[in-house]
C-alpha cells in the first residue's frame, strides 16, 4: 500500500495505481481524452498533467504509477497553465464547425474548453484541412479528420477490445490521421465503438447523421433485445421516433461497448413489415378484425389438456414468459410448453442446465473471467455473443491466463488463444473424452487436444463456456453428460470449476427458470407429469393429436431442423394462434395473429446467460393496434395483473433465486441471481463418458463423396435469428447468405473467395456466395440461419442430425 498527498489530502491506495486514478479516490477530477481504464496506457493528450513535488516538470497523471510519500497537485495555478496551454494547442487545428458537427452538446473538447480552456487564441495561421466533406468509411461510419486530437481511443478499442484492427494511423505528426487502411473504407465489424469512445466529433454514426441534438432526445436505459450477453444500451428518441443507441460508459457489464446488432439493429422496431392489427383467417385467407373478435376466437375455439401446446421465444421478458406457462399449465391445462423449436429435445435442455449448474445460481462473468484457464467449447463465440468476446479477449491479454477454443470454425477470438481445437460438428463428445483420458491417464502432449488437457492439468482455476450450438446436437445429452463429468474429475483435483452458458437469445436463462419447459415448473421444480417438447408436439400433430397450439414469438417453420416436417405438422393442428411482431412463416399458417410489441415498447426483465436480471424500460407506445404482450397475454387467461412489476413480485415467491430482488432497484448493472434449490434430473439414456466408456458422446457420422460436406448454421455477427432482418442497417452490412468452407476444401474444389456457387442438400439447393475461412475445420460448410431467402433448414432432415451437403459452381 502505498499512502500519497492530492492536494493535501492524503489518502492510501494500491501500489501500482495511477495517480489519476488516485486523485479520482480522493475526489478529484481530472480531464483526459487519451486515457480510457479499458486500454493500454498512452500519455498523448497531456490534458492530465498533474505537479509533482520535487520533481521539474509535469507529469501524465495517466501512465504514472504513485509512489509511497508522493505529493501531488492537479488543481494549482502551474497545472491550471498547462491544461489551458493543452487545450489551445489541440484548438490551434480544430475546425470548431460545432453548430453541424453531431457531437456538439455532447462533447468533450468542448467541455474542457468551457471549463479550463483559453477564451482567445494567439494561433492566427491557417488551420491544417484533411478533406472538405466527411468521408463515408461504411454503411455505419463517417469520419472527420479535420476535428481528430489524436488521442487514438478509436484505435486502440478497435485493436485491444474489439480485435478487429482495422484502424491505424497514417502520415506524421500534426498531420496523422486514425483510419482504415489507404484512408479507404473499412473491412470492419461495424461495431461504432470507434464512435462512442471518440470524444469530438471525429467518428460520427452515419444513421444518427443530422438526425438530432442530445438535448432533443429522451434517452431511457434498457437491455439489447439480441444475444443473452445482456448488454445495457440507452435508447434515444425524438418526436417518437427511435434514432440511435449507444451505451454508458459505467454501466452494465458492456461498460459503454456494443456489438453492430445492439448499436445499429434498433430499425425493426418501427419497421413497415410491423402487425399492426389482429388478424382471423376466414374462408382460408387472413383478414383483419378487431381485438374482441380476435379474443372472442380464441376462447371459443383453444381447447385443454393433453391435445393441447405452447411454444415460446427466448426474446420474451421474465414476466410475459411466466403468465405464458400460468396460461398453458393452469387454463389449457397441459405441461405441452416448450422453448424455441430448434433444439434437439427437452432432455439435452435439461443437461445444459444441470452441465452449468444453473439452478444454483448465477455467476457474474468477470468474476468467471479471472480462472486462469478459460475454455470455449460449442458456439463460434465472435459472431453469436460478440461483446462476450470482447470481455473474453480482454480477460486473455493478460498472459497469466490460458484461453482455449474448441470449435469447426475458425473466429476471431482465435487470435488470442494459446490453443485452437478443430473438429467434425458432432464429435464434441471425442473432444471432451480426449482431455478426460489424458488427465486421467497422463500420456504425450503431441496432439493439440493432449496439449489443452495438459494446460487443465496445470491450470487451478478453470472456467468453462459450453455454447448454445451443443443443444441442436442429437447426442447434445451424452456431450453434455460428458463435459458433466469432466467437471467432477476436476474436481477431485482440487481444482476450482466454473461453468456458463452461451446462450444466443436474450432470455434463454430466464425462460427456463420461468418454466418454459416440459420437464419442469418456475424454479425449476419437476413437473408431476412430463409434457412434450417441441419435436415432440410435432410428432404428435402429425399422427393428429394435438387440436390447438398457442406460439408466443417463435418462427417454428423457419427453424425448426426440417422445414418440411415442420409445415406439414403444423398444417395438421387444427387451431393455431401466433403471437408475433411480424407475419413469419408460422404465422401465415396460423388462424389467429395477435400484434404484440417490441423490446422498446415494453416494461420488464431479462435474465442474461450469466444469471443477471436487467430491467427492460418501455421506449415508446406499441405501434399501430399492437398491444403490450403482457396485457394481450392476461386478456386471454383472466389474469388480473396490472403491470410487468405485480408480475415479477409473484415471480419472486414461486422462484427461489429472484426473491430477494427488486424490481423497482434494478439499475444498470442488475442483480444476480441465488440458487432455485433444485435438484439434477436423471437424465435418460445418458453414460458419462471418462474410463474408457463405450459411448463416446460422437454422432454418426458417415462418410459421402457426393455430399463430401457436413453443414452446420447459426448466427452471423450481423444478424440473430430471423429479426434482425428487418433492421434496414444490419442488411445494408450483409444482405445476403453465404457459405463459408475451408481453405483447403475451396482449393480442392477449384472455387474462389466471392464466387458464386449452389449448396444442395435433401433435396434442396440454393445459390449463394462463397466465403474462404482460414483455419476452419475440413470438410465443414456454415450457412448462417438468418434470411428468409435461404431457408437453410430446408436441408436438415428429422432424425438425421447434421445434415451433408455438396457444394458446386453456378453454371
Amino acid at each position: 500500500m502505498a499512502t500519497v498527498k492530492i492536494n493535501g489530502k492524503e489518502i492510501t491506495v494500491e501500489d501500482g495505481t495511477l495517480i489519476l486514478d488516485a486523485a479520482r479516490q480522493a475526489g478529484f477530477e481530472i480531464p483526459t481524452f487519451c486515457y480510457q481504464a479499458r486500454l493500454s496506457g498512452l500519455g498523448s493528450c497531456r490534458m492530465c498533467l498533474v505537479e509533482i513535488a520535487g520533481q521539474k516538470k509535469l507529469q501524465p497523471s495517466c501512465v504514472t504509477p504513485v509512489l509511497h510519500g508522493m505529493d501531488v497537485f492537479t488543481e494549482n495555478e502551474t497545472v491550471k497553465s498547462a491544461r489551458a496551454s493543452m487545450l489551445e494547442f489541440l484548438l490551434a487545428n480544430h475546425p470548431l464547425d460545432c453548430p453541424t458537427c453531431d457531437k456538439g452538446g455532447e462533447c468533450e473538447l468542448q467541455n474542457f474548453v468551457f471549463k479550463s480552456g483559453p477564451r482567445q487564441s494567439g494561433f492566427s495561421e491557417w488551420k491544417r484541412r484533411f478533406h472538405d466533406k466527411d468521408k463515408i468509411l461504411s454503411p455505419v461510419i463517417v469520419k472527420n479528420h479535420n476535428r481528430c486530437i489524436h488521442c487514438e481511443r478509436c484505435v486502440r478499442i478497435c485493436d485491444e477490445v474489439v480485435g478487429a484492427k482495422a484502424l491505424g494511423g497514417i502520415g506524421r505528426g500534426v498531420m496523422i490521421q486514425s483510419t482504415g487502411f489507404m484512408d479507404d473504407r473499412l473491412d470492419c465489424d461495424h461495431c461504432g465503438n470507434c464512435i462512442e469512445v471518440c470524444p469530438v466529433g471525429s467518428f460520427m454514426s452515419l444513421p444518427y447523421r443530422y438526425k438530432a441534438r442530445p438535448w432533443d432526445l429522451k434517452e431511457v436505459d434498457t437491455v439489447c433485445p439480441y444475444c443473452a450477453t445482456g448488454c445495457q444500451i440507452t435508447i434515444g428518441i425524438r418526436n417518437g421516433e427511435v434514432v440511435r443507441v449507444k451505451s454508458r460508459i459505467n454501466t452494465g457489464i458492456n461498460k459503454e461497448t456494443l456489438c453492430a446488432r445492439g448499436r445499429f439493429g434498433y430499425h425493426f422496431i418501427q419497421s413497415r413489415d410491423r402487425i399492426t392489427k389482429p388478424m382471423v383467417k376466414k374462408d382460408g385467407k387472413l383478414a383483419e378484425c378487431s381485438w374482441d373478435e380476435a379474443l372472442s376466437v380464441i376462447k371459443q375455439m383453444f381447447g385443454s389438456g393433453r391435445r393441447t401446446a405452447g411454444i415460446a421465444s427466448a426474446r420474451y421478458t421474465n414476466e410475459e414468459l411466466f403468465v405464458f406457462q400460468k396460461l398453458v399449465r393452469e387454463v389449457f391445462k397441459t405441461n405441452n410448453i416448450d422453448l424455441d423449436s430448434r433444439f434437439a429435445n427437452k432432455w439435452v435442455t435439461s443437461a445444459m442446465i444441470d452441465a452449468c449448474s444453473l439452478a444454483a445460481g448465477g455467476i457474474p462473468i468477470f468474476d468467471a473471467l479471472k480462472a486462469d484457464l478459460i475454455f470455449i467449447i460449442g458456439s463460434a463465440v465472435s459472431d453469436e455473443n460478440p461483446v462476450t468476446d470482447y470481455l473474453i479477449r480482454t480477460a486473455a491479454s493478460d498472459r497469466r491466463k490460458t484461453l482455449i477454443i474448441a470449435h469447426p470454425r475458425r473466429m476471431k477470438l482465435d487470435s488470442s488463444s494459446a490453443i485452437s481445437l478443430r473438429y467434425k460438428p458432432g464429435t464434441e463428445g471425442e473432444v471432451i473424452k480426449g482431455i478426460a483420458d489424458f488427465i486421467e491417464n497422463g500420456g504425450e502432449s503431441t496432439s493439440d487436444i493432449n496439449a489443452a488437457a495438459a494446460r487443465f492439468k496445470n491450470a487451478s482455476n478453470i472456467t468453462m463456456f459450453l455454447g448454445a450450438e451443443i443443444l441442436r446436437l442429437a447426442n447434445g445429452v451424452d456431450v453434455l453428460t460428458g463435459i458433466a463429468a469432466l467437471k467432477a474429475l476436476l474436481k477431485r483435483s482440487g481444482k476450482n470449476i466454473k461453468c456458463l452458458p452461451l446462450f444466443d437469445r436474450c432470455n434463454q436463462r430466464g425462460a427456463r427458470a420461468m418454466g418454459i419447459h416440459p420437464l419442469f415448473l418456475p424454479g425449476l421444480k419437476k413437473v408431476k407429469e412430463d409434457g412434450m417438447d417441441c419435436g415432440e408436439m410435432l410428432d404428435a400433430a402429425k399422427k393428429g393429436e394435438i387440436d390447438s397450439l398457442y406460439v408466443l414469438g417463435e418462427d417454428i417453420v423457419s427453424m425448426h431442423p426440417d422445414a418440411r416436417f415442420a409445415r406439414e405438422a403444423l398444417s395438421n393442428i387444427k387451431f393455431k394462434v401466433v403471437q408475433d411482431t411480424f407475419l413469419t412463416e408460422t404465422a401465415k399458417i396460423a388462424d389467429v395473429i395477435l400484434p404484440g410489441a417490441s423490446y422498446a415498447e415494453k416494461d420488464g426483465t431479462f435474465t442474461n446467460q450469466e444469471g443477471r436480471v436487467q430491467r427492460l424500460r418501455k421506449v415508446i407506445s406499441p405501434v399501430g393496434d399492437s398491444k403490450d404482450d403482457l396485457d394481450i397475454l392476461c386478456s386471454i387467461g383472466g389474469f388480473a395483473y396490472k403491470s410487468a412489476r405485480e408480475v415479477f413480485e409473484k415471480i419472486k415467491k414461486e422462484v427461489a433465486g429472484y426473491k430477494d430482488i427488486s424490481f423497482e432497484e434494478l439499475d444498470g448493472n442488475g442483480a444476480i441471481v441465488t440458487g432455485h434449490g433444485r435438484q439434477s434430473l436423471s437424465l435418460k439414456g445418458t453414460v458419462p463418458l471418462l474410463s474408457g466408456s463405450d459411448n463416446s458422446g460422437q454422432q454418426s457420422i458417415k462418410e459421402d463423396k457426393e455430399y463430401p460436406f457436413l453443414l452446420i448454421t447459426g448466427n452471423h455477427l450481423f444478424h440473430s435469428g430471423r429479426l434482425s432482418q428487418r433492421a434496414d442497417i444490419l442488411m445494408q452490412l450483409l444482405p445476403e447468405p453465404f457459405v463459408e468452407i475451408s481453405e483447403d476444401d475451396a482449393r480442392e474444389s477449384g472455387i474462389v473467395d466471392g464466387e458464386k456457387v449452389v449448396v444442395k442438400g435433401n433435396g434442396y439447393e440454393a445459390a449463394m456466395k462463397l466465403r474462404i475461412a482460414k483455419g476452419s475445420q475440413k470438410g465443414v460448410a456454415f450457412v448462417p440461419e438468418n434470411f428468409d431467402s435461404v431457408s437453410v433448414n430446408m436441408f436438415y432432415k428429422k432424425g438425421e442430425g447434421i445434415p451433408r451437403v455438396k457444394i458446386v459452381k453456378l453454371p
